[in-house]
């Protein structure tokens, strides 16, 4: 199930930040401590209806909060961004969390593309974003980090 935020997922968002991919990949979504993570929590639920990043938790049916997907604006446009936790990777809840998200959040925004990217070795997102009907539109070497890597880019059309 694709949510809002409310403060009673603080505790969630800080052990899912913790995630070896989340420091791997996205290490500036790495939240410390509970009091960072509840400062996050906080812009992102001040966030919706707004230009800013729109972060909307994934919740198993049994309430447990296991990522996130998100749309972030990049430049005039927008890019879609998504985290399973190590635990429930390889299951198939990123490709189902980002296939029922695009048409909304595309039609929330009135877009027809958004991009989608990804570091050339994380396998798991790659494979995510062509599962989704994302399209390979550049390969570059950039700045990561403070390190030289490869990013694969991506984007994605509706049909309309």
């Amino acid at each position: 199930m694709i949510t809002v935020f409310d403060k009673s997922m603080a505790e969630a968002v800080h052990v899912n930040s913790l995630d070896e991919d989340v420091r791997s990949f996205v290490p500036d979504e790495v939240f410390e401590t509970l009091e960072k993570a509840e400062k996050a929590l906080a812009w992102f639920m001040g966030s919706y209806g707004t230009r800013a990043p729109l972060v909307y938790p994934l919740l198993l049916k049994s309430g447990e909060n296991i990522g996130y997907v998100q749309a972030v604006p990049l430049g005039a446009g927008w890019e879609i961004g998504y985290h399973v936790v190590k635990t429930h990777a390889g299951k198939g809840y990123a490709t189902e969390a980002v296939k029922a998200f695009l048409p909304v959040i595309m039609a929330y925004l009135k877009i027809s593309e958004i991009a989608g990217e990804c570091l050339e070795e994380n396998m798991a997102s790659r494979a995510v974003l062509e599962k989704c009907g994302f399209r390979l539109r550049s390969k570059d070497i950039v700045g990561h980090w403070g390190e030289k890597r490869m990013m694969r880019r991506y984007s994605y059309r509706t049909s309309a």
